[in-house]
């Protein structure tokens, strides 16, 4: 497990999302009553203090965002990408290496559009059948990477005329998907946590979080730099392009990664993003992530699929100094996990 700090200035091309999108995430909810959208729970977990900060000074808390209608959190972006569609007449399309599909497929569904998803050959089996249950049409790429899924997703929007909606890259998204959270985890828990861990992949979540708890603290977004993204060591896009200092829009390694959903790339404005409004990054591995898993099931009662399951890695295995004391969330985003990839991690046989 190691740390990568974001710099401590502001990108100057950074764009967030405006009030009006704020205005929006607020209550997304009450919004969208259709979709049978939550508030995420967010509940005290006391057992996993000592596991944390064996000095005792710091106080977990789990946003169990999991529970979400479509087993994820992804459901809260697509509504508000998908609420922009409706009305232009066009299809909406997008590549997800799952959630973000399932959850375009059920907007569409409940906003009454039409919705086209790409998702690469490795995604899961599960995932997949969420897509099609929401009545989304379904194309499944010959190549295994994210990103070429979504190039093969932009290059249908061109051709159709269709309307691509970003997984990650997308201020609506951004404001859905983070800032919406953000916002239910502050009325959840009654004030601003003093961290917030979640998974990265593209980086709107941890953006948006990161916009959320600015605003509900009343300070500068650039100062306030209280969420920590975490990833697999096998595909660190978003640490890489904070070490480097640019974007690692498309990735070379061909490693499987438990965390699916955060394989791939992060595009450079999503990175500029990225590195105005975070902590940092804690990349872990992959036998770390299968632990957490296995803890999540056994000790918590929580189905959490690898791209969850990064976020309880630091605790478990003792938080860095950086974030230990105070009220610590820990995001648990999705359940979507193939059955048989689960039975394997629990038996120890993937690590």
């Amino acid at each position: 497990m190691r740390i990568v700090l974001a710099p401590t200035h502001a990108s100057p091309t950074a764009t967030f999302p405006d009030e009006a999108r704020l205005a929006i995430a607020r209550e997304l909810a009450a919004r969208f009553p259709q979709a049978r959208l939550r508030e995420t729970a967010v509940v005290r977990a006391p057992d996993l203090d000592a596991r944390a900060d064996a000095r005792g000074e710091t106080r977990v808390w789990l946003a169990l965002e999991a529970l979400q209608v479509t087993g994820s959190f992804k459901v809260r972006g697509a509504l508000m990408a998908i609420d922009r569609v409706r009305g232009k007449n066009a299809r909406a399309i997008t590549a997800s290496a799952g959630n973000h599909g399932a959850g375009v497929a059920y907007a569409a569904q409940m906003l009454g559009v039409s919705a086209v998803v790409v998702v690469p050959s490795a995604s899961p089996q599960a995932k997949r059948e969420k897509i099609k249950a929401w009545g989304a049409e379904i194309i499944v790429c010959s190549s295994p990477h994210f990103d070429d899924a979504e190039m093969l997703a932009r290059e249908l929007a061109e051709r159709e005329k269709g309307i691509f909606v970003s997984a990650y890259d997308d201020l609506d998204v951004v404001a859905g998907n983070g800032a919406s959270l953000g916002y239910d985890i502050v009325r959840g828990m009654g004030g601003v946590p003093d961290a917030t861990l979640a998974p990265i992949g593209g980086g709107g979540l941890c953006t948006g979080l990161a916009v959320a708890m600015a605003d509900e603290s009343r300070e500068p977004l650039t100062q306030k730099r209280s969420v920590w993204g975490v990833q697999s060591e096998a595909s660190p896009a978003a640490a890489r392009s904070l070490e480097t200092g640019r974007a690692l829009v498309r990735l070379t390694e061909d490693t499987p990664t438990l965390a699916e959903g955060l394989e791939g790339g992060i595009a450079p404005d999503s990175f500029e993003r990225v590195r105005s409004a975070i902590a940092g990054v804690v990349v872990v591995t992959e036998r770390d992530i299968a632990a957490a898993m296995a803890y999540a099931h056994r000790d918590l009662g929580i189905v959490l699929e690898g791209s969850a399951a990064v976020g309880l890695v630091p605790v478990l295995r003792g938080l860095p100094d950086p974030i230990r004391g105070g009220d610590v969330v820990v995001v648990l985003t999705g359940r979507n996990v193939d059955a048989e990839r689960m039975a394997r991690v629990l038996a120890g046989e993937v690590s």
